[in-house]
C-alpha cells in the first residue's frame, strides 16, 4: 500500500510509463543477461517483460515493489524461454562480458564457471545478491522463501564458491 498508489498513477499515464521503464530497464536486461549469456537475446527477453507488463497493467496490483514484480516476470519470462529452446533444441551463442580490469578476468571467468554449475536457486540467489545487488529482503519476495532462509543460503553458497575457487587456485 506504501506505494500502490503511487505506482497505480504512474502506469496511467503514457508519459510517466515511459519513466518507469527508462528507471528499471538496465536492470532487468542485467538480470536476463546473466542468466542467458546473450545479449541479443536478453534484450528480446527484457523487452517481452515490459510488453507483458504494460498488458497487465490495467489489473497490476502493488504489493510490493515494482522493481521485485518485474523480476519475477523476467524469471518466468527466462523460464519460458529455456522450455521453448530445450522443445526446438536451439543453441544459444554465450558471450562473455565483465566489468572489471584485465588483471581479473581469469579470476571473474572462473567464478562465473563456478555460479553456472551451481542449481538454478542457488544460481538466482548469487545473481540477484551480487550480480543486482538486492537486499536479502527483496530476494526473499524474488523467490517466495523466509528472508532468513535465504540469507543462510546465500552464506552458504558463499562459502561454497569460495572453497571451489580455492581448490581451483591449488589444481594450477
Amino acid at each position: 500500500m506504501f506505494e500502490d498508489k503511487k505506482i497505480r498513477n504512474l502506469l496511467l499515464d503514457e508519459e510517466k510509463v515511459e519513466d518507469l521503464i527508462r528507471k528499471y530497464y538496465s536492470d532487468i536486461y542485467k538480470y536476463c543477461f546473466f542468466h542467458l549469456g546473450n545479449r541479443e537475446t536478453a534484450q528480446d527477453i527484457t523487452q517481452e517483460v515490459f510488453l507483458k507488463f504494460l498488458k497487465s497493467r490495467d489489473t497490476y496490483r502493488e504489493y510490493g515493489k515494482l522493481k521485485n514484480y518485474l523480476y519475477v516476470v523476467a524469471k518466468y519470462t527466462i523460464k519460458d524461454f529455456f522450455r521453448k529452446r530445450c522443445e526446438t533444441t536451439e543453441k544459444l551463442e554465450v558471450e562473455s562480458s565483465c566489468d572489471g580490469g584485465l588483471d581479473n578476468v581469469p579470476l571473474q571467468v572462473d567464478i562465473w564457471r563456478e555460479i553456472q554449475r551451481l542449481d538454478p536457486l542457488d544460481k538466482e540467489l548469487i545473481i540477484l545478491r551480487y550480480y543486482q545487488d538486492l537486499r536479502v529482503k527483496d530476494i526473499a519476495q524474488i523467490v517466495n522463501l523466509p528472508t532468513s532462509t535465504v540469507g543462510y543460503k546465500i552464506k552458504r553458497i558463499e562459502k561454497l564458491l569460495k572453497l571451489r575457487l580455492e581448490e581451483m587456485k591449488y589444481e594450477r
